[in-house]
C-alpha cells in the first residue's frame, strides 16, 4: 500500500502543477482577448498615414483628364499600410487555416470589410498597372468612390480612429467643372 500511496500523492502534486500552469496561461489570454475593445495605440498613426496616401491616390484619379498612371504607386502604398494595420493587429487577420481571429466588438463585420478594403485596392489597381487596358474614367472614378466609402465603414467597424480632416473621397466630376 505505500507505493499506493506514493503514487496518489504524485498524481495529486502533478494534477495541482497542471492546474496553476493552466491558470496562469489560460485565464489571461481569456482575459485579454476580452479587453481588446480599445485598437493597439499604433493604430492611429498608421490610419493618418492611410488618409495621407489615399489622398495621393485620390487626386490624380480626380484630375481632368485623370492621370491613373500616378495613382498605382500610391495604391500599392496603400495596400503596404492596410497589410501593416493587419501586422499590428488593428485589422483582423485573413482566415487561413482556421477559424478567423477575434478581434473588437464587431469582428465578423470587421472582417467582412477588412476583406472587401483588400478586394477594392486590388481590383483598383488591376485598373491602374501598366499594360491594363485604360478604364473608362467615370466607372473608375465610381469604383474608387465605393471603396473609398468601404474604407470609411471599416474605420468605424473595427473601431479605428478617423484621422484629423476624416478620411479622403472622390470629387464630384461636376462641381470640379
Amino acid at each position: 500500500m505505500p507505493a499506493y500511496a506514493c503514487h496518489v500523492r504524485k498524481i495529486a502534486t502533478i494534477g495541482t502543477v497542471l492546474a496553476v500552469v493552466l491558470a496562469v496561461a489560460v485565464i489571461p489570454a481569456a482575459s485579454a482577448q476580452r479587453q481588446s475593445a480599445e485598437p493597439p495605440a499604433a493604430c492611429a498613426g498608421l490610419v493618418t498615414q492611410l488618409a495621407d496616401t489615399l489622398k495621393k491616390v485620390v487626386e490624380p484619379l480626380a484630375a481632368t483628364p485623370p492621370a491613373p498612371d500616378k495613382a498605382a504607386v500610391p495604391l500599392g502604398d496603400v495596400l503596404r499600410l492596410l497589410v501593416a494595420m493587419t501586422a499590428a493587429k488593428c485589422l483582423p487577420t485573413p482566415p487561413m487555416t482556421g477559424a478567423a481571429e477575434v478581434r473588437f466588438h464587431g469582428p465578423e463585420l470587421c472582417l467582412s470589410h477588412d476583406l472587401a478594403m483588400f478586394a477594392g485596392a486590388f481590383s483598383v489597381l488591376s485598373k491602374l498597372v501598366p499594360g491594363a487596358v485604360p478604364p473608362d474614367p467615370g466607372k473608375l472614378r465610381a469604383e474608387v468612390q465605393t471603396w473609398l466609402k468601404v474604407l470609411n465603414e471599416a474605420l468605424k467597424n473595427c473601431s479605428l480612429p478617423v484621422p484629423e480632416g476624416g478620411m479622403p473621397t472622390m470629387p464630384d466630376p461636376a462641381r470640379s467643372s
